[in-house]
Order: structure tokens, then sequence, then C-alpha cells
């Protein structure tokens, strides 16, 4: 018998008694191995439920489902564009699943994309109790951070601040948070916390297109504040982490109309304090991991951190290295 035929039997012998008709639904999943079948099961049964039932039956389902396979379902609304639906994922989860990882008076809990970021945590931040690295598989703080993305996307502003802070309570080095953070002041016209954000991501990411990014919204900024000279540089330094059409447009139009002479880019970013180089701590720890791993026989990993370095820096040793793993592997 066809999958249509099967749903339309089930579907003729239901009464209209919900309890009845509950209980024959639930007899069939017994009946019916197909996945499709069960599928459409679920809906007719969820159908029958009543309001109360169907947050029982959510929340019985939410609490079976692993963190980091929640945060990939959310993923694929958002490359849809379906914000509505990860809103409401999202904001049911959270009022489902206790989030263990809370303040208490003996831990702080913090959570690190890679051994990278943990180190330069390590390094910049000092916390008054222990700390508490959360283990991979259970990074509830990145339900803040989509939390954020949602709202952002759908213009709730304020709310959105508020929870990419409260991720970034968890992670304070992270790159793609504070990214976030400064395209939501971009957006806003908040040109303070634009740059003081920008900053940050000068001083802790390790992705060219963040760090691009950074020099771009510090660029805007001074522009703004009618520092052409200084804007002028601020672009010039992006080009060199990618070439991007916005700096280039921002160029041709300060040249356009102020004759400038070349500046020393990193004599005017370090008169402004700003980072002109890659935070050294980066590229050492870089370095520390890869060999750390190389040693271990990880090459994986090691492979990841050796990238890290020749993308902030295009060594050719390093690109040697990575080529001689390769053949490794």
């Amino acid at each position: 018998m066809s999958y249509d035929n099967i749903i339309a039997e089930i579907k003729s012998n239901l009464t209209g008694n919900k309890d009845n008709d509950k209980d024959y639904i639930i007899n069939q999943f017994k009946v019916f191995n197909s996945k499709e079948i069960h599928l459409e099961l679920g809906r007719l049964l969820w159908e029958l439920m009543s309001d109360e039932e169907q947050k029982e039956y959510k929340k019985a389902v939410i609490q079976d489902i692993p963190v980091d396979e929640f945060i990939k379902s959310v993923y694929s609304y958002l490359n849809y564009g379906d914000f509505e639906t990860a809103l409401k994922e999202l904001e049911d989860y959270m009022e489902i699943i206790p989030f263990k990882f809370r303040e208490n008076p003996q831990f702080d809990y913090f959570y690190f994309n890679n051994p990278l970021e943990e180190e330069l945590f390590r390094k910049y931040f000092k916390t008054p109790k222990e700390l508490k690295v959360i283990p991979f598989g259970e990074e509830y703080p990145r339900v803040f951070y989509l939390y954020g993305v949602v709202l952002m996307n759908l213009s709730e502003f304020d709310k959105a601040e508020s929870a990419l802070k409260k991720a970034l309570s968890y992670n304070p080095v992270s790159g793609e948070i504070l990214s976030t953070l400064s395209a939501l002041y971009d957006g806003n016209y908040d040109l303070n916390n634009l740059k003081k954000t920008a900053v940050e991501i000068l001083k802790f990411s390790y992705d060219p297109r963040e760090i691009a990014k950074a020099y771009r919204d510090l660029g805007y900024c001074y522009y703004e504040n009618k520092k052409c000279n200084i804007s002028k540089a601020l672009y010039e330094q992006s080009l060199n982490y990618e070439n991007h059409p916005r700096a280039q447009i921002e160029l041709q139009l300060i040249n356009s109309y102020l004759h400038i002479d070349e500046t020393d880019i990193k004599k005017v970013l370090n008169d402004e304090n700003i980072p002109a180089n890659i935070n050294d701590d980066i590229l050492e720890i870089s370095m520390f991991l890869a060999l750390d791993f190389e040693k271990k026989n990880l090459l994986n990993q090691s492979l990841y951190f050796y990238g890290v370095l020749y993308n902030l820096t295009h060594d050719e040793e390093v690109l040697t290295k990575i080529n001689d793993l390769k053949h490794r592997l």
C-alpha cells in the first residue's frame, strides 16, 4: 500500500473523539516503521492535543535534544531567513531548558571555541572565583548569541544588545560576538560603542575578515568625526586583511576631495592608540598550540592553528609547514 493510501486509511478511521483518536494514532506508530508515516502521525497527534498537552509534549521533545543539535536546527532557520520561527524556537528552548552554568558562589563559567580563545582569556582577564570552562557539546551560551542575532534581524535592537552582551559575558574574547555587536552599533549610528568594540576586536580576533571590518568601522567613525587623514589610514590598513569594496570606495571618496599626502599608517594608528599590528599574544599562542598539537601527533588540530598563523601573517615558512602536515595526514 502506498504512503498516500496508508495515511488516507488512517484518517478515515478517526472518529472525532479526541481521546480514542489519540490512542488509535499512538498505536499506529507501532504498526508502521516508515519515518514519513511517523512524521504525519505526529502531525495528526499534535492537532488532537490540548494547549497544555502540546506544551508538555514540546517540553519532553526539547529536553531530549542536545544543545549542539538544537543550535544546528536554529541555523537552518537563519539560513532560510525564517527569523520568526527561529525566535519562537529559541524562546521555547530558553523557557524549558534550565541553564546549569549560572553564576554561583564557587565558580565563574566561560565558554571558548578553541584553546586559543581560552589562553587569551586567561591572559587578559582575572576571575574572582574559580574558572570553569563549559565543555564542548554544552555550549548553551551560543543560544544567547543566536537569540541576539535573531532579534537584530527583527529590529529588536535593545533586546538584541542585551542578549549579545549576555553571550559575551561567557566569552569576552569572541571576535564573532564582538563583530555582531559592532554591526548592531553600526546600524544604530552608535559611534562611541562602535569604536570601543572595534578596538576590542583588534585585540582579540584571529579572523582576518573580522580584523578588516574593525579597521573599516574605525575608519567610518573617524570620517564621521571629520578626521579624514586618520580615516584614510584605517581604510588602507583594512586592505591588508581583506580587499573589501567598501574600503576602496571610501578611499576613492576621501582622495577625491582631499589632497592628503601619503601617510605613515603605523604612526597615525599609534598616535590614536589603535593597534597597527596583529596582537603578538595571538601569534605566540597560536604557534605554541600548533607545535604542541604537532608533537602529540594531533595533526588536524595542529593544522588549524598553523592556518590561523598563515591567514594572519602569510608567512611562507608557515605555508610550507601546512603543506608538510597535509602530506602526513
